[in-house]
């Protein structure tokens, strides 16, 4: 069964590590894609701007322009300083009247759009070729400097390895004026054929004009920035499914090994009883013990209950454990119990404990033995764990109720039962949790308050209080101040052996 367990393991977690790297790799490629759209959009913007500029820095133009030597020198010497002009002329309507340099450009049509005061954007169909140029425009009344700008490749400003592969593609719509449309532009720079497996949009707005750019590519695009290819990311997959399964096997053999061992600690009677005191405060005298858990395992460890009480509890042990502990605890008591004065002795239990009469049967016959003397029983149950079934439960513990044994509430206040418990359950005392005594005297702490409100509903209710997990004076004499004179921790006592708790609290 633990082999096909982790059969399953291995595949479960191969598939989905494969998935989430295969995710994970798409998700840093697309992140990355996007950056090139965002750069490739704010270039273009930087394009425009900067020559912009340098339109705006040429003279005025007026009705008395003449296309001079020393005006042509000045349009040459404007695309010589720009970045990003390649020829630069002045139009009077479709006409160039001077320019930069020796190409001319033969205007027939004209779409333009508003970018800016006196600024339009254009793109001029030559009639001699299929090219569409980009054109910056800047008015002067009738007439316009024009400039080329730079075709803007986007090899220039994002890594591009592959051929053929992207597309980057410019959309300006305008907003209408007076009624009249203004046309659509669209232009771009390099192109592929086959499948668009990627798209990226970035969106730039003002009052002028609406301006779209698509960055597109293929899946070779694609791949230039995807870091693992299949079989990396099966071996990776691999490695990292086989480190769970391996992890898994092991924590399967532990709980195996665990279990085995904790069985082997029931018939060997090495679960015994540690006895920590409680103490009137009042009368320093003990009243009562807590019985407590620990594993003394057969070569003399002793293993904290931490270690071992949670996966008894999940684990469907707790209960012999129990019973085997208590034997332990019978035969002391009945040895030695004597030299000490009357006590409670109280019992930790699980809402298991009360599924059937067997514990009811144990306690009755202890009972009925004599052999805890004048001791008498209690039953300790935490909310760690809900009880399903409170009127079973309740029918359950009216059986020890009719025998003398009374319930307390460990860890009030901190698990599932809350005051449920003491309203449906007949419970007779409230044990309040460590938690809440270790806010005594610290300022504005909401578990105080909470402390506070356990105590007088404790009191209004006529229930007794125990305080546990005292450790200073001061915290003792806060409880004495609000009445709670039962006190079970480190101030006293910590849980002790058997040997010293009989020798320490024996009569003298």
């Amino acid at each position: 069964m633990e082999r096909v367990q982790c059969y399953v393991v291995f595949i479960v977690s191969f598939f989905i590590l494969n998935m989430g790297l295969k995710a994970l790799d798409y998700q840093i490629s697309d992140t990355m894609i996007k950056r090139d759209a965002h750069i490739l959009s704010e270039k273009l913007t930087m394009y425009i701007e900067d020559t912009a500029q340098e339109l705006k820095a040429l003279p005025q133009l007026d009705d008395s322009y003449a296309c001079s030597e020393s005006n042509e020198k000045l349009l040459t010497m404007s695309v010589f300083n720009s970045t990003f002009i390649r020829w630069v002329g002045v139009m009077d309507e479709l006409e160039v009247i001077c320019h930069s340099q020796a190409i001319p450009r033969h205007v027939e049509k004209l779409v333009r759009h508003n970018i800016g005061p006196d600024l339009k954007l254009a793109v001029i169909n030559q009639s001699h070729s299929d090219i569409h140029e980009l054109f910056l425009v800047h008015d002067h009344g009738d007439k316009q400097y024009v400039a080329s700008i730079v075709p803007m490749n986007p090899r220039y400003f994002i890594p591009v390895d592959c051929k053929a592969c992207l597309e980057y593609t410019i959309t300006i719509d305008g907003f209408q004026d007076n009624l009249t449309a203004v046309p659509v532009m669209e232009f771009g720079f390099e192109e592929f054929e086959g499948e668009h497996l990627i798209i990226e949009e970035v969106v730039q707005q003002n009052e002028y004009y609406i301006a779209k750019f698509s960055l597109t590519g293929n899946e070779e695009y694609l791949k230039q920035y995807q870091s693992l290819s299949w079989e990396y990311r099966a071996l990776i997959s691999f490695l990292i499914a086989l480190a769970f399964t391996v992890a898994f096997w092991y924590r399967k053999q532990s709980q195996g090994s665990t279990r085995a061992n904790i069985k082997k600690g029931i018939k060997n009677k090495e679960f015994i009883p540690f006895y920590q005191p409680v103490i009137n405060s009042q009368s320093n005298e003990i009243v009562g013990v807590e019985v407590l858990m620990r594993w003394r395992q057969f070569n003399g460890d002793l293993i904290p209950p931490n270690q071992f009480i949670p996966f008894a509890e999940s684990a469907g042990l707790i209960v012999d454990m129990t019973y085997s502990m208590l034997n332990v605890m019978v035969d002391e008591m009945e040895i030695t119990g004597q030299q000490v004065s009357p006590l409670f002795i109280s019992i930790n239990i699980v809402p298991e404990h009360l599924e059937d009469d067997k514990l009811y049967q144990y306690i009755k016959s202890l009972k009925e033995s004599g052999k805890l003397g004048k001791h008498r029983v209690s039953l300790g149950i935490t909310e760690r764990q809900p009880i399903t079934d409170l009127v079973k439960a309740r029918e359950m513990l009216d059986n020890f109720y009719s025998i003398g044994v009374d319930l307390k509430l460990d860890d009030a206040g901190m698990g599932y039962g809350g005051f449920s418990y003491v309203q449906k359950l007949g419970i007779s005392t409230l044990k309040i949790d460590k938690a809440f005594i270790d806010t005594i005297g610290v300022k504005d702490n909401f578990n105080e308050k909470t402390l506070d409100a356990i105590i007088s509903f404790a009191k209004k209710s006529g229930l007794s209080v125990i305080a546990e997990g005292v450790e200073t004076e001061s915290q003792v004499n806060y409880l004495s101040q609000q009445g709670v004179d039962l006190i079970q921790g480190y101030f006293f006592s910590k849980p002790l052996d058997s040997k010293t708790f009989f020798t320490t609290y024996h009569n003298s």
